[in-house]
């Protein structure tokens, strides 16, 4: 399963020279806790950074004067970034690798294309291990003569 079908398509964005008010304040507004930082070029949005909620409060908390700082002084430049066609394995690897919740999706122009978490990735897993749980349920029904409708038959 490639993470093209499972990131989000629609991504918040903001750009380099925008301040840490207007970062915080598109978060609240979209209610996300991260931006993906982009710079136009040939038509398309390439990602340059990613800035989460917590860059800001803990900027916000050490700072002498947070309201004076840009989106570029605290983003994470160059972002690890997950291609479209990569997989679900792939894609958790570098989570794990780099330390981070969430990676932009890229396609081969190195245009944005989406954004995947670990929220994302662990909803696919809870839905996948339910259905797996109800392989053993559908089982024990098959052995004690519980007739399968057969439009719900698998077949094999």
């Amino acid at each position: 399963m490639s993470i093209k079908s499972l990131c989000k398509t629609e991504v918040v964005t903001i750009k380099k020279k925008s301040s840490l008010k207007e970062a915080s304040e598109l978060m609240h507004k979209q209610h996300v806790g991260s931006l993906v930082v982009v710079e136009a070029f040939n038509g398309n949005r390439i990602p340059c950074g990613i800035i989460t909620d917590r860059d800001i409060a803990l900027t916000v908390g050490s700072a002498s004067r947070p309201q004076e700082l840009g989106v570029d002084q605290i983003m994470q430049s160059q972002p690890i970034t997950a291609h479209m066609a990569d997989g679900l394995y792939e894609t958790i690897t570098k989570m794990r690798t780099y330390g981070v919740k969430r990676l932009p999706v890229v396609d081969d122009f190195g245009s944005l294309f989406g954004l995947i978490s670990t929220d994302d990735i662990l909803s696919l897993m809870g839905e996948e291990i339910n259905n797996l749980a109800k392989v053993t349920e559908t089982q024990v029904k098959v052995e004690q003569g519980i007739r399968i409708p057969t439009e719900k038959r698998v077949q094999l």
